[in-house]
């Protein structure tokens, strides 16, 4: 098999890994066979408009027997996170109410920091987006019991649509104040 950079084989895997860790038979969650072509196909228009260059044409010569033997390791070794859609994680940081502490575009509160994906750190790194958060804890949990009555509770498909979202200049310009809930509208009064 040709030498490829282990990133992007485990990229090809997250695309695919949410069902297939989910007791699934290869199937995307989008009810379509999540081949390995397909999966290429979609890392690649996911990327098409990004400043940096990806090497996917070093992808090319691997075959799909190779390719799903490469993925079915990957997975089973458990190096693969959930995938990442910023349009989900746009709807789950309004409607969890991250958007109460943190704004995006001036957009929310000021309690934590803002998420302008203008001033995140490039390329994204998921695993430190968490790690701060973590370091953030007790913090954010008493700021929501004492805002929301609870801790918001997010599973791990919603925290990596969030990053994915916190790093996403476009979806973010999409985000205004109507799209606030009438509820959180009157804390962040």
């Amino acid at each position: 098999m040709k030498t490829v950079t282990l990133l992007c084989l485990v990229v090809i895997a997250n695309l695919g890994a949410t069902s297939a860790l989910a007791g699934g038979s290869g199937n995307h969650s989008h009810g379509h066979e999540a081949t390995p072509a397909k999966m290429l196909e979609t890392m690649r228009d996911q990327h098409a408009d990004h400043d940096h260059a990806h090497d996917f044409e070093a992808m090319d010569d691997i075959s799909e027997d190779d390719m799903h033997r490469t993925i079915d390791l990957l997975i089973d070794i458990g190096l693969v996170v959930p995938t990442m859609d910023s349009q989900r994680g746009k709807v789950a940081f309004i409607e969890k109410g991250c958007i109460l502490c943190h704004a995006v575009n001036e957009v929310g509160g000021d309690v934590g920091p803002s998420f302008n994906a203008s001033d995140m750190v490039q390329p994204m790194n998921a695993f430190e987006f968490a790690a701060r958060m973590w370091r953030g804890a007790p913090a954010m949990a008493q700021m929501q019991e004492d805002l929301l009555g609870e801790m918001i509770a997010l599973d791990g498909q919603e925290l990596a649509d969030i990053v994915a979202f916190v790093h996403d200049t476009d979806e973010q310009k999409t985000v205004s104040a109507d799209d606030i809930p009438a509820e959180f509208k009157e804390l962040l009064e």
